[in-house]
């Protein structure tokens, strides 16, 4: 595919223009927002008016500020997430928030939690741990990452086949995190209710919000997404988002501390002496992540991820692995034209040798029984940011 064959409809202007408004070094084409994000220039000096704030008057600020400040964005960002501000709390990042969940719902023996295949590895640590210390245990629903075999319903029926009886808790991803495929949630959900109505289900949703939209699922318990990477907000921040006043009841923070016994939300205010400026600006990443309508947001990200991987797929003569209705909007993996599959420290060379020689900010991943480049488009990214990628498999060959 060629440059001048794209379908993106947004100009070179039109990319400038928002380009401009990040901090991103111009020389570098940074290809991995779904990572860590990347934080707009008006965001970080909103974060640092906050922290400004706080320097003028530390005492004033905690004691008296602080918890206004708290609520007035915990309310801003429950309306735009179409949920109550008693539903909802800030959590650091997803993986914790996931962590959180399950701590508070996994609290009898001989408990089973059920996740897949395809979850965030720190998150599956974590659930890990959560089993051994409760004396539960973990079952994984596995799934395959072959090229050709995953179908949504496939997926549905691997967890289908992880349920029993005793399962307490599922955790799910709504988008997964290294392979980039969007889950039939509400198909796996309707499942789980069916054949285990006792278990609760606790959505990770790390690159959910301002990808999709809504980004809260028709049925869940508890969900967990992401601010500091679509929405573009001060890392750490994310939220928490419980279904039900009875749910709420029964979450807790990992660390409790003062205000414990108030209970959903406010116990997650009082978490010690820290920098919650990344919690209080999140409201100015959202206003500025709706600047551009989602319409144009979504088509642009989606014109240039959908062109980026039909290029480099044409160039190395690899197809899509998985079914385009299980397409991440705005990230994708390409696999690379490479016999041997990288093992993990050499994906994680060849990543650093990309950025090094190529000034090209991505990852390289081995899921399944190959080794892919994962793509993200966002709205500072355009085609022919992905032109260097063309010399990924040379430089996988220095290995």
């Amino acid at each position: 595919m060629r440059i001048e064959d794209s379908n993106t409809t947004t100009s070179v202007g039109w990319v400038n223009k928002y380009r401009e408004q990040f901090s991103l070094d111009p020389q570098v084409a940074y290809l991995n927002h779904g990572s860590f994000g990347a934080v707009p220039n008006v965001v970080a000096a909103a974060q640092r008016e906050f922290q400004l704030l706080e320097e003028s008057n530390p005492n004033l600020f905690f004691r008296t500020t602080l918890p206004k400040l708290h609520d007035e964005a915990r309310a801003f960002v429950a309306e735009w997430l179409s949920t109550s501000p008693e539903l909802f709390a800030f959590v650091p990042n997803a993986s914790q928030g996931v962590i959180t969940a399950a701590s508070s719902l996994v609290t009898k023996p001989r408990s089973q939690i059920v996740a897949t295949s395809l979850g965030y590895g720190g998150v599956l640590n974590g659930l890990a741990e959560i089993a051994r210390r409760s004396q539960s245990s973990l079952r994984i629903a596995e799934i395959e990452f072959t090229a050709g075999v995953q179908t949504a319903d496939d997926i549905a029926d691997s967890v289908f086949a992880a349920l029993t009886n005793e399962t307490s808790l599922v955790v799910l991803d709504q988008i997964t995190s290294e392979t980039a495929l969007m889950l039939p949630i509400e198909q796996i959900v309707r499942t789980i209710r069916r054949v285990s109505p006792n278990a609760f289900v606790v959505i990770d949703a790390a690159h959910t919000p301002g990808m999709l939209t809504p980004a809260l699922p028709a049925d869940f318990d508890v969900w967990v997404g992401n601010f500091h990477k679509w929405i573009c907000a001060p890392r750490a921040s994310a939220g928490l988002v419980c279904r039900t006043p009875k749910i709420a009841n029964l979450i807790t923070p990992l660390a409790p501390s003062w205000d414990f016994e108030a209970g959903f939300p406010k116990s997650f205010l009082s978490q010690g002496t820290d920098d919650y400026s990344s919690y209080l600006a999140t409201p100015h990443a959202i206003k500025f992540h709706e600047s551009v309508s989602f319409s144009e947001r979504d088509t642009h990200n989606r014109g240039v991820i959908d062109d980026a991987s039909k290029m480099l797929h044409e160039y190395w003569g690899t197809e899509p692995d998985v079914p385009t209705e299980m397409f991440c909007p705005w990230m994708r993996l390409v696999r690379l034209p490479i016999r041997k599959q990288l093992t993990k420290s050499q994906c994680d060379a060849l990543t650093l040798k990309v950025s090094q020689e190529l000034k090209t900010e991505t990852v390289i991943l081995s899921p399944g029984d190959a080794t892919y480049v994962r793509l993200s488009a966002q709205i500072y990214n355009e085609l022919s940011d992905y032109e260097k990628l063309k010399s990924v498999p040379d430089l996988a060959k220095e290995l």
